[in-house]
């Protein structure tokens, strides 16, 4: 049975490794499917075109991030609903016809996210509530840095709330956001705040788009009934081009939402990257090639930082 009235839009930068499992499983969804490209340079297009004709791929843009091309993809949609999926995601038919039938069939709701799985099957948290100061202490100075006890403190009561629901959830719940990973959203919706904020070239776009839709009355719900496997990694695993994007978008984001405490957070990302750097030259003298690779990315982390705190909140930055 077909997923009515939706269309999936899948972005791909050297995802050859996964991206026919993602593919396939839209297949059998019987979803349509706009695959932009951001200049791969494995065989990913070639892969997706040879074995998956029906998909529209989009090249030529080179990598210009993964707002940008969602939105390049999105752009003349008809479809009531779009599904946006990795392609290290691979959503089971019935999960994609949930998702999509209840942002269609409850106008309340203008976004609906899956229960996400591992490679292992373990359940990964993917509801959130919005970032605060608190929330990036405790996410960010994890493992064995800050103890579990104060790190659980530290998160607050909504965001252990957000963490119940994820791991022991079983009924669709309201968060502030779920994961881009997987996500369900009403097309006339998706149009209205813009599309994804290409301010932001990878990661806090979901987080971004759901806190527009909120602002605009529309319900973000997790839907732990139907799970998707995330294996992670579709992109790339290098720390050095990951880590820097990620604490870019933070700040970014909190300069726009929090602007209280944005100074505080650009404090404790350059602390972060400066014990991130003294780690990585510890970690170097047993594993130099992670070490060195760590030891880019703070260094990198810790220069965005630092532009930010000199430059009073200019979003222009680069590593």
């Amino acid at each position: 049975m077909a997923v009515p009235d939706a269309t999936a839009i899948v972005v791909t930068h050297n995802s050859g490794r996964q991206i026919l499992a993602a593919l396939a499983a839209l297949r059998q969804a019987g979803l349509p499917v706009r695959l932009v490209d951001n200049g791969s340079t494995d065989r990913t297009v070639e892969l997706a075109r040879s074995h998956f004709p029906e998909v529209t791929v989009l090249t030529g843009h080179g990598n210009a991030g993964f707002a940008v091309a969602v939105n390049r993809a999105a752009y003349g949609v008809r479809s009531a609903v779009l599904l946006l999926v990795n392609p290290d995601c691979v959503v089971p038919p019935e999960t994609a016809r949930t998702l999509v039938e209840v942002v269609a069939n409850r106008p309340e709701v203008g976004i609906a996210g899956p229960r996400l799985l591992d490679a292992q099957g373990r359940v990964a948290v993917s509801a959130h509530p919005f970032e605060t100061l608190r929330t990036v202490v405790a996410s960010r100075f994890g493992g064995t840095l800050v103890p579990v006890a104060l790190r659980r403190w530290l998160a607050g009561g909504q965001r252990r709330r957000a963490y119940a629901a994820c791991l022991r959830g079983a009924r669709p719940t309201p968060v502030d956001w779920v994961s881009g990973a997987c996500l369900a959203v009403r097309t006339s919706l998706f149009t209205a705040v813009g599309g994804l904020d290409e301010a932001y070239f990878l990661y806090y776009e979901d987080e971004e788009l759901c806190l527009q839709a909120r602002r605009r009355g529309a319900e973000v719900l997790y839907v732990p009934s139907v799970a998707a496997v995330h294996s992670g990694g579709g992109s790339s695993s290098d720390p050095a081009w990951i880590w820097p994007h990620l604490y870019r978008s933070m700040l970014l984001f909190f300069h726009r939402h929090r602007p209280r405490s944005r100074r505080a957070v650009r404090a404790v990302v350059l602390a972060r990257a400066l014990l991130g750097v003294a780690l990585a030259a510890v970690r170097m003298l047993l594993q130099p090639r992670a070490g060195t690779a760590r030891m880019r990315a703070w260094a990198r982390v810790g220069r965005i930082a630092v532009t930010r705190l000199h430059s009073g909140g200019n979003e222009s930055c680069t590593f």
